[in-house]
């Protein structure tokens, strides 16, 4: 089957590959699910990943096949899987536990190993390919009334990450309880940061450095946060010629 991948280190290097198409057979104990990818998202991480700046390819290959993001449909269980059917929407998890404590107890983002395993970022093949197999508890289960938005799962994952950790630190102040809230930045995890303190209740301000009328203030406004600029934007520095 195709793929999608670079060659780690080195800028501009993407290209179709052809890769072995995945069978369950390669997840052990019955376990496996095997994955149609539909929709694979591209972040800030592909751009580096593209420009040779970041990643690392799998023991054994000169390539890595990209994309962290994804979204899949179910095409076939394992016999001792429950809870996943063929149809189901779903999204795979982009971390695999390595050696820490944390990785060792389910919380491998936690991890403090100085080797990290990711797909498509890190020693891991990632999902833009046809398809994918992997082992059931790295798949999340998308309800079919949000598949259209599915794919944001991931990056939403690193949001509802950073809150909890925020509301952990300061539940030692016994009586922390936040009504304002300010976000750097309205790239997409920006966006959805607000989001999130929205439902939350929070008051939140974005602070961005694009300057209005922009579709992100259009965004941050509509539901419900508010949305400022530091400062105005300067025109470009020109340097005359000699």
């Amino acid at each position: 089957m195709k793929a999608l991948a670079i060659t780690p280190g080195q800028a501009h290097t993407a290209r179709l590959v052809d890769v072995p198409t995945p069978r369950l057979e390669d997840v052990p104990n019955g376990r496996g699910v095997l994955v149609k990818v539909l929709q694979v998202g591209v972040d800030g991480t592909d751009k580096d990943l593209h420009l040779g700046r970041y990643g690392q390819a799998p023991p054994g290959s000169d390539f890595l096949v990209t994309g962290h993001e994804s979204l899949g449909r179910v095409v076939e269980v394992g016999p001792n899987v429950s809870g996943l059917v063929p149809g189901d929407f779903v999204v795979a998890t982009v971390r695999r536990p390595g050696r820490s404590i944390y990785d060792r107890i389910g919380m491998s983002d936690m991890t403090t190993d100085e080797t990290i395993y990711e797909h498509g970022i890190s020693l891991l093949h990632g999902f833009t390919t046809e398809f994918y197999v992997d082992e059931a508890e790295f798949i999340v289960k998308v309800p079919p009334g949000l598949k259209h938005i599915g794919l944001l799962l991931e990056p939403m994952s690193i949001v509802a990450k950073g809150l909890t950790q925020a509301y952990e630190i300061q539940r030692r102040l016994k009586v922390w309880q936040p009504h304002r809230a300010a976000v750097m930045g309205a790239g997409r995890i920006g966006l959805l940061a607000v989001l999130a303190m929205r439902l939350q209740g929070l008051e939140v301000t974005a602070i961005d450095l694009t300057p209005r009328p922009n579709p992100k203030a259009v965004l941050v406004e509509d539901i419900g946060g508010r949305y400022l600029t530091p400062w105005p934007r300067l025109p470009p520095l020109t340097v005359p010629s000699t």
